[in-house]
């Protein structure tokens, strides 16, 4: 079976194999490779045509996985379960190099529950843990520890083992229509914060009061549903703001900076020259409505 993770020098990772009997291929799920990694450098990993389902936990970091043509931010406390045969593609984010933990397993009860599961998560891959993100870990923690030994008494355990994972995964997608509705209205909320705090750390604040969850689980919901992150999504906010002072006022560029909620004139002709490679008096000169007049 070809590796999940096959990319010296830029992982570090312990991994191991397993070999199913005939019998538990035929009565049984069966693990096929399982391990942990962390990332030492970014690398796309591409995948298609195993015959093999994959779950996998990530314990640190962050990155993303792109598979049935969405693309999925992944954190800390987030957990994926794929279809193998599909084609999909991941990976480690540069800034917070992820630290993994998956298992690569197949059988005949993996196939009839993954297609209730995908329909119970909302056909995402992507499963939130919170608070089982170490019973998580613990499963296949459970499977590793046979080191890969070939036996009936082995074999009949990995069943029982991957039986809970595919537990765990169905019980946190029938979770999902509790979230759905308990972030419904996300983007109002944040633009509503948006105007009341205007900085990034206040607005995280007002989200984790608001919504009682902690950021990054908001910012996870939020990049998944609108394809942006928090952070992302007030910045374009707080530079279309700006612009709009810049063309259609004569207000001087300190007032531009407070009223757009980018803090002074320095910090704003940075966000300006970082993304318009430009400086706001030159973009006020290039579009104000009021100058061409």
């Amino acid at each position: 079976m070809e590796k999940l993770f096959d990319a010296e020098g830029i992982t570090s990772s312990d991994r191991l194999f397993f070999t199913p009997s005939a019998f538990a291929r035929k009565h049984l799920c069966y693990a096929q490779e399982a391990g942990t990694l962390k990332s030492l450098k970014p690398h796309v990993t591409v995948r298609d045509g195993l015959e093999s389902f994959l779950f996998f936990v990530v314990k640190s970091g962050s990155g993303w996985l792109r598979y049935e043509e969405k693309q999925y931010e992944l954190r800390t406390g987030d957990a994926v379960l794929i279809d193998c045969r599909m084609h999909y593609e991941q990976e480690s984010s540069e800034s917070s190099p992820w630290e993994l933990a998956w298992v690569h397993f197949d059988g005949a009860r993996a196939e009839a529950v993954y297609p209730l599961f995908w329909k119970d998560n909302g056909e995402s891959a992507r499963i939130p843990l919170g608070k089982r993100l170490a019973e998580a870990e613990g499963l296949i923690g459970r499977i590793m520890e046979h080191r890969g030994e070939n036996s009936p008494e082995n074999e009949l355990r990995a069943d029982a083992v991957i039986a809970e994972i595919l537990l765990l995964c169905t019980e946190q997608a029938r979770c999902r229509e509790d979230e759905e509705q308990k972030f419904e209205g996300l983007r109002e909320t944040l633009n509503e914060k948006l105007l009341e705090c205007k900085e990034i750390g206040a607005i995280r604040h007002a989200l984790e009061e608001r919504y009682g969850a902690d950021f990054a689980r908001i910012d996870a919901v939020f990049a998944e549903r609108y394809g942006i992150s928090v952070e992302g999504y007030v910045k374009s906010r707080i530079l279309n703001k700006a612009k709009e002072l810049l063309r259609f006022t004569i207000k001087p560029l300190e007032e531009v900076a407070a009223e757009s909620g980018v803090g002074d004139a320095e910090k704003l002709r940075e966000l300006f020259m970082d993304n318009e490679k430009m400086s706001p008096e030159d973009y006020r000169k290039r579009w104000a409505q009021w100058i061409k007049d």
